[in-house]
């Protein structure tokens, strides 16, 4: 019996032993605990255990622990650790201000430390300058300013640089039909390059189509208005800006064009008040196998830009023997349309520099078309169609500046032979009703002519002493119905204003009376004159009161 327990408590104590050295094995796997110097690692930044067991190496998740920040001494030494502080307190720049533009994109700035240590780089705006982060490259991208900012390696220690990039220009449009934008440096545009003038650039010389349009456009200018489109156009000089002894350059709609093919260069000169474009041709380009061709682009055709002359169809001019072109073509009243080159899209386009405004009834003028054949879209260049009929248009697209489009009409609609009727109104925040802007063809707001075929048109209103007001013209058509629009009268279309007293100033793009009361105007769009009267009551009353059946 004795050594049968003697046996069992022996296999016992076996099977325990085996049990915990299982357990234990187990244990070392699972419960190891990684072992760390005693002595601290450290550098500017702070202080650190490392692991010595051989499973963790540098870069492991645990490898540091017990990270800390310095803690300094009077001798600028840390009590903990003992790294005594680096000498390299101060940093100092080569440059603290740099200029840099279109000519000169490229720099570099260089630290000095009074000590040891690494220096990184920022730039406060790098969509204006870019920074190279280990080398101090500076690149400008655009106008504008940024700061440069290099920093001490794990120190608050800076310096900075402030870079300024000069204002730079470019050419929009020209060779581009999609008018492309420079929002920054780089990309096929033409630039304009500083000269040794102050305030006057130059292009390199570049290719520019036939009567190709083009603007001078400020780079980076991509701003957009409340409507989020652009509005480049705001800040950029255009066909206004062209010298006015210029051989070269032409206005064409509001922009700058050429016109012939070829090799320009163009100035920019911002010496004076208003900036003057200037161009010289230095060679023209032959087109011997390029026959530029010529159609009608508009609602007729759903503004479908023709690429080649099958597709222009009907609209398609013809070649005269004396150079000009001609197209005979039935055209609806009301239709829009200007005349644009077979695939060059909007680069080459007569519209408002092709028909002179004064010449198809544009303010009136003693060349006035009467019969209200062509007219005007306001606020667009578009020509519009105020007969329908069968029309010959006639383009001389060699005939210098003014491209001048004339036409014949034949009424093939007998009803719409009858010449359509202008009729005027005023408007504006000036009149005493709410809206006053938006009063349309109400007829207490239309002048009426003084006697038949006077060409004078009179209202008398009563106006406040605040706001402005102008006047504008549509077509009555047949059923009585108005068109849109036809023309305006403000400040920039007419050329006289006979204001008794002073009663009427100018205030802008429009009139401001000086005091409240009843004010007698009359319009003569022929002549562009504006003559006002002022009382103080209604001078119609008096009238009124003799004649009470009215």
């Amino acid at each position: 019996m004795k050594k049968s327990n003697l046996l069992t408590t022996v296999v016992l104590v076996a099977v325990l032993a085996m049990c915990c050295g299982l357990l234990a094995a187990c244990g070392d796997e699972n419960t190891h605990t990684h072992t760390y110097s005693t002595d601290w690692s450290k550098d500017a930044s702070g202080h650190w255990h490392v692991a010595t067991c051989d499973d963790l190496k540098e870069g492991d998740k645990d490898y540091k622990k017990d990270f800390a920040a310095h803690v300094w001494g009077d001798d600028d030494e840390c009590d903990v650790c003992k790294y005594v502080k680096a000498a390299a307190t101060e940093i100092t720049l080569n440059k603290t201000e740099l200029a840099l533009s279109i000519a000169n994109t490229e720099d570099t700035l260089t630290a000095t430390l009074n000590g040891s240590g690494t220096v990184a780089w920022t730039s406060s705006d790098d969509t204006v300058v870019q920074v190279g982060e280990e080398t101090g490259a500076v690149e400008a991208l655009k106008p504008g300013t940024a700061t440069v900012t290099a920093t001490v390696t794990g120190t608050e220690v800076t310096a900075t640089c402030q870079v300024t990039v000069a204002d730079a220009y470019y050419i929009i449009g020209g060779m581009d039909s999609a008018w492309s934008k420079a929002g920054a440096f780089g990309g096929n545009f033409a630039y304009f390059m500083p000269t040794q003038t102050e305030g006057i650039y130059k292009t390199e010389s570049f290719e520019l189509p036939k009567l190709g349009n083009f603007q001078v456009a400020p780079v980076g200018n991509i701003c957009v208005d409340d409507n989020d489109e652009n509005v480049w156009w705001k800040h950029a000089f255009n066909g206004d800006n062209i010298n006015t002894d210029d051989k070269v350059l032409s206005n064409k709609s509001g922009n700058i064009a050429v016109e012939k093919h070829g090799m320009y260069t163009i100035t920019l000169d911002l010496t004076g008040e208003k900036a003057v474009v200037s161009g010289v041709c230095d060679e023209e380009i032959e087109d011997p196998e390029t026959e530029t061709i010529y159609y009608l682009f508009g609602s007729m055709n759903s503004w479908q830009v023709a690429d080649t002359v099958d597709a222009a169809g009907e609209y398609v001019f013809t070649n005269n023997p004396d150079g000009t072109i001609t197209l005979t073509v039935e055209m609806t009243r009301y239709t829009e349309f200007k005349v644009l080159a077979v695939g060059m899209k909007y680069n080459i386009e007569y519209a408002e520099s092709a028909v002179p405004r004064d010449l198809i009834g544009k303010n009136g003028t003693a060349t006035v078309d009467t019969a209200y054949k062509l007219t005007w879209v306001d606020g667009k260049t578009n020509i519009c169609v105020g007969l329908s009929g069968k029309y010959t248009f006639t383009l001389d697209p060699d005939g210098g500046k003014n491209n001048i489009l004339s036409y014949t009409f034949e009424a093939t609609d007998k009803t719409e032979t009858e010449p359509a009727v202008l009729h005027y109104f005023i408007k504006g925040d000036a009149l005493t009703v709410e809206n006053g802007w938006n009063v349309g063809t109400a007829e207490a707001y239309e002048l009426k002519e003084s006697s038949e075929s006077s060409g004078e048109y009179t209202i008398t209103i009563e106006l406040k002493n605040s706001g402005t007001f102008m006047f504008w013209s549509c077509a009555e058509n047949g059923d009585g119905t108005y068109t849109d629009q036809v023309d305006y009268y403000n400040k920039d279309t007419i050329t006289t204003l006979n204001a008794a007293n002073d009663c009427v100033t100018v205030s802008s793009s429009n009139y401001a009376p000086t005091e409240a009361g009843w004010y007698t105007i009359t319009l003569n769009p022929a002549t562009k004159t504006l003559t006002v009267s002022y009382s103080a009551t209604n001078p119609d009353a008096g009238a009124a009161t003799d004649n009470p059946t009215l």
